[in-house]
C-alpha cells in the first residue's frame, strides 16, 4: 500500500466574515454583466444573501465568502478542457458533450460557465440543498431566462435510491465538476462518492471522461474535525496526491469496475491559495507552489480521467 503519510485527527475552525466591502473582480464583473447589478450594490446584495444561506447551511465557504472565487473559473484545466469543448458546436462521431456540476452551491460556476460562452443545453448543476439553488436565482436575478429544470436537486451522492434526481444522468456525463465536495466526507463516504461519480461518467465511447475540482488538502492525508460558525464538528478527509490517487485506484479497481475501465490517469496538486490581502475575502485569489511555512491546510486542485472499455 502506498504511504499516504496520514495526520492524526485535528480540530480547526473556519473563518467567518460579517461583512465584505467589495467583490473579487471576476465575481463583480460577473454580477454587473450578467446579473446586471451595479458594482456598488453588490457587497449588500451578496451578503444578505449570504446571511440567509448561512443561517440554514453553515458551510464554511459561504460563511467566509469563499464562493465568490469562482474556482471552476480558476482551475487549471478550465480553458482547454471544460469551456473549449462545452462551446464548440458538435462534431460529428464525437459524444455531445454533457457538464454536470455537483455540489453547485449557489450556481455561481455555472452561471460562469455559460456567460463565458459554454452551450447552456449542455451545463447542468446538482446540489443536496434546493434552496441554496433559489437563493442562487436571488442572487444572480436570472429566473426570467435561466431554467429551474438545470438543476436536479435534490442530488444525494450517497445513495442510489430511486428517488435521487441524480439517476437520469448515470452513464451521460462526460464533465464532472465538483469542488469543496469532497473533503465534506470521511474516508469510507468519500469511496462512495468516487464510485457514484464514475456510475455518472458516460461509457458508450472511447474518448476519456473528465471529473475536475479542487478541495481542502494536507501534505499529511487524514480526518480533520472542522468547526463552524456553531460550534458544531464534522469528519472529513483531506487528501495529499498519493492519497488522491490511492482513493481513486481502489475504487476502478473493485469487481464491479474491473474489465469496465480501460484507462485511469489521476492528476492533482497541492497548492498554497493566495490573496493580495489575507484577511480581505473581497481581493482575488491565485496559486502557488505551497512553502514550507505553508501550514496544515492546503488547495487540492485536480483532475481524474477515465476511459471505458
Amino acid at each position: 500500500m502506498t504511504d499516504t503519510g496520514e495526520a492524526s485527527p485535528s480540530t480547526y475552525v473556519s473563518p467567518f466574515h460579517k461583512t465584505i466591502s467589495s467583490l473579487p473582480k471576476p465575481t463583480s464583473d460577473l454580477l454587473r454583466s450578467y446579473a446586471h447589478i451595479p458594482t456598488e450594490e453588490q457587497a449588500e446584495h451578496v451578503t444578505k444573501i449570504r446571511d440567509e444561506a448561512y443561517a440554514r447551511f453553515p458551510y464554511p465557504c459561504i460563511g467566509n465568502f469563499r464562493f465568490l472565487d469562482l474556482d471552476l473559473a480558476s482551475h487549471h484545466a478550465y480553458q482547454e478542457h471544460v469551456l473549449s469543448p462545452l462551446s464548440r458546436p458538435a462534431v460529428d462521431h464525437d459524444p455531445e458533450p454533457l457538464f454536470l456540476d455537483l455540489g453547485t452551491c449557489f450556481g455561481q460556476d455555472i452561471r460562469k460557465l455559460i456567460h463565458d460562452g459554454a452551450l447552456v443545453q449542455r451545463v447542468w448543476g446538482s446540489d443536496i440543498e434546493p434552496a441554496l439553488i433559489d437563493l442562487g436565482f436571488d442572487m444572480f436575478r436570472d429566473a426570467d431566462r435561466f431554467s429551474r429544470d438545470r438543476f436536479l436537486c435534490p442530488g444525494d451522492l450517497l445513495t442510489n435510491s430511486l428517488e435521487d434526481r441524480l439517476r437520469v444522468f448515470n452513464d451521460r456525463v462526460t464533465i464532472l465538476h465538483m469542488t469543496a465536495v469532497f473533503h465534506l466526507f470521511n474516508l469510507e463516504d468519500q469511496r462512495v462518492v468516487a464510485d457514484r461519480c464514475l456510475r455518472l461518467l458516460r461509457k458508450d465511447t472511447s474518448s476519456p471522461m473528465l471529473v475536475l475540482g479542487g478541495q481542502a488538502g494536507s501534505a499529511k492525508a487524514g480526518h480533520y474535525l472542522r468547526q463552524n460558525l456553531t460550534s458544531e464538528c464534522s469528519h472529513k478527509y483531506r487528501h495529499n496526491e498519493q492519497s488522491w490517487e490511492q482513493l481513486w485506484k481502489e475504487v476502478c479497481g473493485r469487481d464491479e469496475w474491473r474489465g469496465k475501465i480501460k484507462t485511469m490517469e489521476v492528476k492533482s496538486k497541492l497548492l498554497t491559495r493566495v490573496r493580495g490581502d489575507s484577511d480581505n475575502p473581497s481581493t482575488s485569489v491565485s496559486y502557488k507552489e505551497p512553502g514550507a511555512d505553508s501550514g496544515e491546510m492546503l488547495w487540492h486542485m485536480f483532475e481524474v480521467w477515465v476511459t471505458f472499455t
